[in-house]
């Protein structure tokens, strides 16, 4: 899953659609505008859905261009600097960086390791200027890491327990995509948690065989769970659970501009992404993946 919120294609529109896509590659376009190219690799979907949010809840309407894309000479719509897609950018540099570190040297092969080398040389100037533009988000990034490592430390057997960190952190970052609104930040917040919790459940029962090999804490191994798809069927309930959670808080929103297409993401997405919702499950090849 790798923490993507993307829409579910078999129920959107061409209209929504074309709205997600422009705000992808304008996402993309700032990435580029203010990290450099090499940024641009960074990019997932969690930044499309920031820079929408925090758009669409404050009304403010994005404005259509034709812009060159990066490293490419073709022209295409997209949606343009607005104070959602900056964010959405600074988000997505940070993410991606502390990704990188998410893995210990030793944990990796010789290929990972000298492309994790390239990608922090490459990287570390876009990131440092992410964090001077936004310190208080990367202040966030750190109370995060420190909690896991005290989770970590305490090897604890809960799953609520072992998600709060990264709920915490998500929690803190969808809060500040709402306006001033108390009820819609702590509705915000609540939703920022539930997808937290339901991204660490997924990806440490996908690690979780990894993480028995090289002695890494993993909350499903202290539960006495080895094997990789008993702990994905594991983490599936509890994501289920959690994603059901999150529509409650979704229901009380405001939500100005992008409706149906936020309502395609929070429900449909989410859920497709923990559970596929067509037999099938063929890959969706998006244009710029």
């Amino acid at each position: 899953m790798e923490g993507r919120m993307r829409p579910y294609l078999p129920e959107l529109t061409i209209r929504d659609y074309n709205t997600y896509l422009w705000y992808l590659r304008g996402v993309r376009w700032q990435m580029y505008r203010s990290y450099g190219l090499y940024s641009c690799r960074l990019q997932q979907h969690n930044g499309v859905l920031f820079a929408l949010l925090a758009d669409s809840l404050a009304g403010r309407p994005a404005t259509c261009k034709a812009q060159r894309l990066p490293g490419n000479l073709c022209r295409k719509q997209m949606m343009c600097q607005t104070q959602g897609i900056r964010l959405a950018a600074q988000v997505e540099v940070m993410l991606g960086w502390h990704k990188l570190q998410d893995r210990r040297w030793d944990e990796l092969p010789l290929r990972g390791r000298l492309r994790r080398a390239v990608d922090r040389a490459l990287l570390r100037g876009a990131y440092e200027k992410a964090v001077k533009e936004n310190p208080a988000m990367e202040r966030l990034f750190g109370q995060e890491q420190e909690q896991a490592v005290v989770q970590m430390n305490l090897n604890a057997n809960n799953y609520t327990v072992a998600a709060e960190p990264m709920s915490n952190i998500y929690g803190a970052l969808y809060s500040t995509l709402a306006t001033d609104d108390l009820g819609q930040r702590k509705s915000m917040r609540y939703i920022g948690s539930c997808i937290g919790r339901v991204f660490y459940l997924l990806e440490k029962a996908a690690r979780v065989e990894d993480d028995r090999k090289v002695g890494r804490y993993n909350v499903f191994l202290v539960n006495g769970i080895n094997g990789k798809e008993e702990a994905l069927e594991n983490a599936r309930r509890q994501a289920l659970a959690a994603a059901n959670d999150l529509v409650r808080a979704y229901s009380m929103l405001d939500v100005k501009l992008n409706k149906s297409l936020i309502d395609n993401i929070m429900i449909l997405g989410l859920r497709h992404a923990v559970d596929p919702l067509d037999a099938g499950n063929q890959p969706v090849r998006w244009e710029l993946p």
